[in-house]
């Protein structure tokens, strides 16, 4: 008996538009998303070439003589514009000597250790939370950084970037000692209080020796 069904009617039907939209969809749920950079990533990128440049450029023009205008023009309150000067030259890849040198000189040699520890503690943190936090911004960077941890220098990877004596010792390296050890145990996690504990243990020989050139007790 005829019907009136047309070919591709009935049970097995398929509305071909609504066909393309689903396998549309499967297709792009399937698909690899890429993930998103958030502002604070941007911001940070961002931030490190230009620390990075102020801290080379104040490491050339701030010296002795700079630190000591300073003093002269701002009296007791030139070390509120030493210290952080010395904090940004100290998280750059640059020698930060001659400023804990300065401060002996300027200050005495007491409170010259004290603000050479507290430029070089403010520094190292604020260098460790840079490089932390662009480890670190989403899941998918942070798991390529798991995966270029074995990029590190091959002698760096033997020794545990999180335990107590690499992140003293470390820093008693001339040059880059403390750069290496601060870019380490942050790329490898190391927790705030256990990087931070270790950092005013190990600034503490720099920051007796320096500012006592500067007095001239040596």
């Amino acid at each position: 008996m005829p019907t009136d069904e047309t070919p591709g009617s009935g049970d097995d039907a398929v509305d071909e538009p609504a066909f393309r939209q689903s396998a549309g969809s499967s297709r792009s749920e399937n698909d690899p998303v890429p993930a998103k950079q958030p502002r604070g990533w941007r911001l940070l990128r961002m931030l490190l070439p230009i620390l990075i440049l102020v801290g080379c450029v104040a490491a050339i023009k701030f010296g002795k003589a700079e630190m000591l205008r300073v003093r002269d023009a701002c009296g007791i309150w030139a070390p509120a514009i030493t210290v952080p000067i010395h904090a940004v030259v100290a998280a750059a890849p640059v020698p930060s000597d001659v400023i804990a040198i300065a401060n002996g000189t300027l200050y005495g040699y007491v409170p010259g250790v004290v603000y050479s520890w507290v430029g070089w503690l403010l520094g190292s943190i604020l260098e460790f939370q840079v490089i932390r936090s662009l480890a670190t911004s989403t899941a998918r960077y942070d798991k390529e950084n798991r995966r270029n941890q074995g990029r590190l220098p091959r002698w760096l990877t033997k020794f545990p970037a999180g335990h107590p004596a690499f992140l003293i010792l470390g820093r008693q390296i001339p040059g880059a000692g403390a750069h290496i050890t601060i870019i380490a145990a942050a790329v490898t996690k190391v927790s705030w209080r256990r990087f931070l504990i270790c950092s005013v243990v190990a600034i503490v020989p720099a920051a007796l020796l320096m500012p006592a050139i500067g007095a001239k007790l040596l």
